[in-house]
């Protein structure tokens, strides 16, 4: 049984040390369950909590909590609240991936990699600490993603949480995302078109590390099939890999009707 979670007040979970826990516990803390675009649900079985999903906008992140398994009701639910939740992209572990039944998505595989130590010295590079928000978005997203405004919102209130921040050099941009606990995510590091090539990212990259190895935050990224060779060449060790669901075509209903 799935059930939403109303409040965390007296609710203990037993997240994982798991990319997708770090997930649901950045959304946790930024938003909390005041909000009905961010919603949280409990994956029963029997009366036990074993797993839990973070459904925030057009995103849905799940996770089995720490020592709970996955079994076939379990993967079975969470097929079907994926069909009626019909979010733009999933994240979850393999374990809880139907083999059949959700046609509507593709499966893309992702790979992760932890950020070697920069021994190199690297003074004179600045590292940019403030940047502007529009610049950093076009950047990323490359024009790909309209949801400027969302975006905005959502990364300015992960920022003055300290949950997030955002760094540049030269041209080049990275968010450090779900800054808890000692670990961070490495995500949407991008160079315009125009500068790749130059080296720029992969010293924003070493850059960023350097900074927070001195706080002792533990760090990693992840990336599809496109980026491997470029990170596997930058010295990043890979750590595991697993797959994302994206939905292949998001029916417009309104005109349906």
């Amino acid at each position: 049984m799935i059930r939403r979670i109303d409040s965390f007040d007296n609710a203990k979970l037993l997240l994982r040390d798991s990319h997708y826990s770090r997930i649901i516990l950045s959304h946790i803390l930024a938003y909390g369950t005041e909000f009905d675009f961010c919603e949280f649900y409990e994956l029963l079985k029997g009366n036990k909590r074993v797993g839990i999903f973070a459904s925030m906008n057009s995103s849905l992140t799940v996770d089995l909590l720490d020592d709970a398994h996955s079994s076939s009701g379990c993967i079975r639910e969470t097929a079907e609240f994926i069909r009626f939740k019909y979010p733009m992209f999933v994240e979850m572990p393999e374990v809880l991936i139907p083999r059949r039944g959700l046609s509507e998505y593709r499966k893309e595989k992702r790979y992760f990699f932890s950020v070697p130590a920069n021994e190199e010295v690297l003074e004179d590079k600045e590292l940019l600490r403030e940047l502007p928000y529009e610049s950093v978005f076009g950047t990323a997203f490359s024009g790909q993603d309209a949801n400027y405004g969302l975006w905005l919102t959502d990364t300015v209130r992960r920022v003055n949480k300290g949950i997030v921040r955002i760094y540049g050099y030269k041209s080049s941009v990275l968010t450090v995302k779900c800054q808890s606990y000692g670990r961070a995510y490495l995500a949407d590091i991008a160079t315009p078109e125009a500068d790749r090539g130059k080296g720029y990212a992969s010293t924003l990259i070493k850059l960023v590390s350097q900074d927070l190895k001195k706080e002792g935050i533990e760090y990693y990224l992840a990336s599809d099939e496109s980026m491997k060779d470029f990170y596997l060449r930058l010295g990043c060790a890979e750590l595991g890999e697993d797959y994302v669901l994206k939905l292949k075509e998001r029916k417009d209903y309104e005109e349906l009707v």
